[in-house]
């Protein structure tokens, strides 16, 4: 399955397999950590990494908004990797997402990697401070319980083993908890923390075949 109903403080959410959270009522995608630009900051450094992890995410981007007829793209931390140098090859990418885009509200809480400083104007982007309070939710990157609400967000690009006689997976998780659910990392180019999950969390793992519950 490629999205999964789940109901979270009273919500009803859509988990949906490219790593992301559905939003019915307020026409939201919401995604974490999509680190664009890191191939780029890494090959400044010397270091030879594939191209095109960039282009594909904002392709998966673009693919989401359009399956959900979303109104508006929350990305809770870390939408870009470090501070934009002028001229990389993704901007123009970037910028054709936003032609694409152009009515779309993006909203970012301000996660450890983002920088403002460097962002073109014309890509309309709305940063916004932890905690952002929308009802039941308060909206951090690394979420951590809140008195303001059940606390969304990422950071920790949580990951799941499992392992059978053959082989052995780490998967992207949603790490549903209950007071806080985060969501593993949008974007393809990007590390994983493995979760220990408590008595009582849930754990949703998503991958290019869908979701599954792994816990």
């Amino acid at each position: 399955m490629k999205t999964l109903a789940w109901r979270i403080a009273g919500e009803d959410l859509l988990l949906d397999s490219e790593r992301a959270v559905y939003w019915p009522r307020e026409k939201t995608v919401i995604v974490a950590d999509v680190h664009l630009g890191k191939g780029s900051v890494f090959r400044r450094s010397g270091i030879a990494v594939p191209t095109g992890s960039t282009l594909h995410d904002l392709q998966r981007l673009s693919a989401l908004i359009e399956r959900h007829a979303a109104r508006r793209l929350l990305v809770l931390g870390d939408l870009f990797h470090a501070r934009l140098d002028d001229g990389e090859a993704w901007h123009a990418q970037f910028d054709a997402f936003r032609r694409q885009h152009a009515a779309l509200r993006i909203e970012i809480v301000q996660g450890n990697h983002d920088e403002r400083s460097g962002v073109p104007p014309r890509w309309r982007l709305d940063w916004l401070n932890a905690p952002q309070v929308e009802a039941p939710f308060a909206l951090m990157h690394d979420a951590a319980p809140s008195p303001l609400g059940h606390a969304l967000g990422g950071h920790v690009h949580p990951v799941f083993k499992l392992q059978t006689r053959r082989e052995r997976l780490r998967l992207p998780v949603f790490w549903l908890r209950e007071s806080l659910t985060v969501l593993p990392s949008f974007g393809v180019f990007t590390g994983g923390w493995e979760v220990q999950p408590a008595a009582g969390d849930r754990l949703v793992a998503a991958s290019a075949d869908g979701l599954a519950i792994v816990r």
